[in-house]
């Protein structure tokens, strides 16, 4: 019988909620930990057979892998608190190097998965792009080991590779979010909601991929419509008229070239 890869995991959001459930499919994830015990518990329970603790004496000295799921300026006082150095450390953010963990563990890297996540929507992690980097070559191998029984599409990534990634990221979610937010808002005005744009959604997002942003570009600012512009900068509030302004500016400057 193979011997499954003993994993810890450090933290209970989002992310370390996804990781530990895709990870619980394939490897033996043995403990989740939090400071805060409710969610190290509320955690565990949905594994096979992992202990939950708030303790860091608590935590397993013998594991494998142990997965930093947690803000990115905790990173480095996480790994400090907790003296274990047996294992492979890595953390799952896209803009910390996996240098923080450096003069703390042995070995160590980063597990990063590239998307968004909330606790009420689940994630096909094997369609999650993972991009890992290890402090060594037999490190590195290790997690992309790891990666491959929860992902199809790993990649060794480094830090600064992994920071553009997690720019494009920024650009191409959580921006585009605030830009549904203000839609919303909009069409809330008149008692609709963002479900009626969703096919529009979908196949912006479909043109986008089949071919590219640039040759999909539409819109009153791609055909230089000032008219139109002007129209709609009346219709919004002034902070919402500015973004309108700024962006509208980008895509005419973009296409002039």
């Amino acid at each position: 019988m193979v011997k499954q890869t003993r994993i810890v995991i450090i933290g209970s959001g989002n992310v370390a909620t996804h990781m530990a459930l895709a990870l619980d499919r394939t490897a033996d994830v043995c403990c989740v930990f939090s400071p805060t015990p409710g969610h190290a518990s509320r955690l565990s329970e949905k594994l096979k057979a992992a202990s939950a603790t708030n303790d860091v004496s608590s935590i397993p000295d013998d594991a494998d892998l142990y997965i930093v799921a947690v803000k990115d300026d905790a990173i480095a006082d996480v790994a400090r608190s907790i003296e274990i150095t047996n294992g492979i450390w890595a953390h799952t953010s896209g803009s910390v190097p996996a240098e923080v963990f450096e003069g703390i563990k042995p070995k160590y890297g980063v597990f990063y998965p590239l998307q968004t996540f909330n606790l009420t929507t689940e994630v096909d992690f094997s369609k999650v792009p993972m991009l890992v980097e290890g402090n060594s070559p037999v490190t590195t191998a290790d997690l992309i080991k790891v990666a491959q029984t929860i992902s199809d599409r790993v990649s060794e990534a480094d830090s600064a590779t992994r920071g553009k990634f997690h720019l494009a990221a920024v650009f191409a979610c959580n921006f585009v979010n605030y830009m549904w937010l203000i839609a919303d808002s909009i069409l809330k005005q008149d008692s609709f909601d963002l479900s009626y744009l969703e096919p529009l959604l979908k196949m912006t997002l479909a043109n986008a991929l089949q071919s590219s942003p640039e040759k999909t570009q539409t819109g009153p600012a791609r055909r230089g419509d000032m008219h139109i512009i002007e129209k709609h900068r009346s219709m919004l509030p002034t902070e919402d008229a500015e973004i309108y302004d700024l962006i509208s500016r980008q895509i005419m400057n973009h296409f002039k070239k």
